[in-house]
């Protein structure tokens, strides 16, 4: 049975909670790239207890709310993250109870056979106070679904990025368990895991998580552009254009203009895009 409007606009995304510990924060930073220079003092200050310094694009993981596109009746096998916008309003507090708050802002239908995009906006607050700490902002195509008609208003677009040679590009290897690693975070879709599920969603193996390339985007903006630190950014945002592979070697091209940073992920040996019309600003 084909989704219908209502159904997803109208969804009582659930609220979800997470106190995230150190442990937490040191793990997602290993699969991202942090602590891939063991003997950087700017790695372990990520990837040690004392002093330790959360990564931002963490939040993405924290108080997910799961699956609940599944639960609205959305081809759940069919759907892949499209784009992706992250603002940090804080550092990411430790030992602190956070909590999260979701809300449905647009459909924008293609038609029948043709998919639709459905955006909506997830709020991590301290519960204590209802401070917030990060906003993220995610598409997801739904591959499966159209023909239900659209809602809300859709997004700006992303800017493309710079028509000249970039000012920096910065190479990472993704290591072959990167996505069995990853999917440890809270997103334990088998897409990133069992070879069959893979196949049946149209690749030819398990893929990297989407945001697990969306970490490594921070990273190597943080990389480059730091100084003695790994710089943290205050918002990223870009859209997802191909998948990536565990074993994959990424290339992030790297612009500065003026405030803003943008950037851009590629797969050289595959000659894939995997990352564009990137965008971020420095905390």
């Amino acid at each position: 049975m084909a989704v219908s409007l209502r159904s997803i606009m109208d969804f009582p995304i659930p609220e979800a909670r997470q106190t995230v510990t150190a442990r937490d924060a040191i793990f997602y930073a290993l699969t991202v790239g942090y602590g891939t220079k063991p003997l950087d003092p700017a790695h372990l200050r990520r990837v040690q207890e004392e002093d330790l310094r959360p990564v931002p694009t963490m939040a993405n993981v924290v108080a997910h709310a799961g699956p609940w596109m599944k639960d609205a009746g959305v081809d759940w096998q069919r759907l892949v993250h499209s784009e992706h916008r992250l603002t940090i309003h804080r550092p990411l507090p430790l030992d602190t109870p956070l909590k999260s708050r979701s809300r449905m802002l647009s459909v924008v239908d293609r038609g029948p056979e043709k998919g639709m995009f459905a955006t909506f906006e997830r709020t991590i607050l301290a519960e204590a106070n209802e401070t917030p700490v990060a906003t993220i902002v995610q598409t997801n195509a739904c591959r499966g679904d159209g023909g239900c008609g659209s809602a809300g208003t859709p997004l700006e677009p992303l800017p493309p990025v710079p028509d000249r040679a970039p000012d920096a590009v910065f190479a990472i290897a993704v290591p072959e368990d990167a996505a069995l690693l990853y999917r440890l975070n809270g997103d334990l879709n088998p897409l990133h895991s069992d070879p069959a599920y893979a196949a049946r969603s149209g690749f030819p193996r398990p893929i990297l998580h989407g945001l697990c390339t969306f970490g490594y985007a921070g990273y190597a903006i943080g990389r480059t552009l730091g100084t003695n630190e790994i710089a943290d950014v205050g918002f990223i945002a870009a859209r997802f254009t191909a998948a990536v592979l565990p074993g994959d070697r990424l290339e992030f091209d790297i612009w500065r203009e003026s405030h803003d940073i943008r950037f851009r992920a590629r797969v050289p040996a595959r000659a894939v895009t995997a990352l564009d019309y990137g965008t971020a600003r420095l905390a």
